[in-house]
């Protein structure tokens, strides 16, 4: 349904408590809490380079409005964790070891493995105590909101927002595909030989010359897997595991689910639409490298009834009622709040100023250059 991808997460990746001690000045005052520089730069620091990793240099810097909106975001992050704890204490609402595991369960269930979720975890650098504390206070946060929030949606609810929301419920073409990707890219390809090049031995054409060697191996593994799937499309699942490139689907044996013509590039959308169900497609190039596709299932555009998605309508009836009981909760707390930036940096107000100014900066740059 199109309209589940209105953005209710409130509670994912939204507690970080941080417990660093190197800088006991004062950043931020809020209320009786006290979050000094060290307590905020440390993880707003992680939390920018993770975010900033692969853009351009040039919206890397300090005074660019990528890196002020990352700063403006982390502000108001450490404003609502004080605010929550604060909460937390009032109510005296705690989370116990068992409810931390089940969040961590959830988590893991979402993410399609627990491998997946190690390698999320051990990229972060994320510490099993802070994992733990993290969990806690998401746990804590959902209580909360239970708390606040008895939502109550009928079954009158439900069917009002199914007949006003009518086309929401369209689906288009869909395809149930499942693909095996190949790193074809010429260039991907030299920059992993120049990486693995540690003393710089090897002169340009001696790169140029082994990624051609490289190309041409990986194509004919391309074509030699592509055969064991046609002799055995049962296998494909199997073959993806061992074979494939993409990190997002290779665990799930290549699965994408159902997918839409334009969630996909052309190359892929055109090869994957025209195929028959229950066939291996030919390779197939894009930016990405080259596909091995296998279409499991095929269904044609239609309404979804009522019945069928009545469920997932009432639940997220639920989540967005629960959400805007939160908002106007941390709304409410702040406005009775005593918030002072001691690091006069950090003030909301002076960094969307300063937003403005770089976005004014860019579109200046721009203006320029046409």
């Amino acid at each position: 349904m199109k309209f589940t991808k209105l953005a209710l997460t409130f509670l994912s990746g939204a507690i970080l408590f941080c417990g660093c001690t190197k800088d006991n000045s004062v950043a931020i005052k809020i209320n009786d809490k006290v979050v000094t520089k060290s307590e905020f730069y440390d993880d707003y620091n992680k939390i920018k380079n993770s975010q900033l990793k692969y853009l351009p240099d040039g919206l890397k810097k300090d005074n660019s409005y990528v890196v002020l909106s990352i700063k403006s975001k982390y502000v108001n992050d450490v404003i609502v964790r004080a605010l929550l704890e604060e909460e937390f204490e009032k109510r005296n609402i705690t989370a116990s070891e068992e409810e931390i595991k089940g969040r961590i369960e959830q988590i893991i269930k979402q993410m399609g493995s627990k491998e997946a979720f190690d390698k999320a975890i051990k990229e972060n650098g994320i510490s099993q105590e802070k994992l733990n504390s993290d969990m806690a206070n998401e746990v804590k946060t959902t209580k909360l909101i239970d708390s606040i929030a008895k939502i109550k949606v009928s079954d009158s609810d439900v069917s009002n927002f199914y007949k006003q929301n009518k086309s929401e419920f369209s689906l288009p073409e869909r395809v149930l595909a499942s693909h095996i990707l190949f790193d074809t890219n010429i260039e991907s390809i030299k920059r992993t030989i120049v990486a693995a090049d540690k003393d710089a031995s090897l002169s340009q054409e001696e790169v140029e010359r082994k990624a051609k060697e490289e190309l041409a191996k990986v194509e004919a593994l391309a074509n030699e897997v592509r055969q064991k799937a046609i002799n055995n499309p049962k296998n494909f699942a199997q073959l993806a595991k061992e074979y494939s490139q993409d990190p997002g689907s290779a665990q799930k044996g290549g699965d994408l689910g159902y997918i839409i013509k334009e969630q996909v590039v052309k190359e892929f959308g055109d090869m994957a639409f025209s195929q028959k169900v229950g066939t291996i497609s030919p390779l197939v190039k894009s930016q990405f490298g080259t596909h091995i596709i296998y279409v499991k299932d095929k269904s044609a555009a239609q309404t979804q009834s009522f019945a069928s998605v009545k469920a997932d309508i009432k639940e997220f009836l639920i989540k967005k009622a629960k959400f805007e009981a939160f908002n106007n909760l941390i709304k409410g707390l702040k406005d009775k709040a005593k918030i002072e930036f001691v690091d006069t940096s950090l003030d909301p107000t002076s960094i969307e100023k300063k937003i403005q100014e770089s976005l004014a900066s860019e579109s200046k740059k721009k203006a320029i250059k046409k």
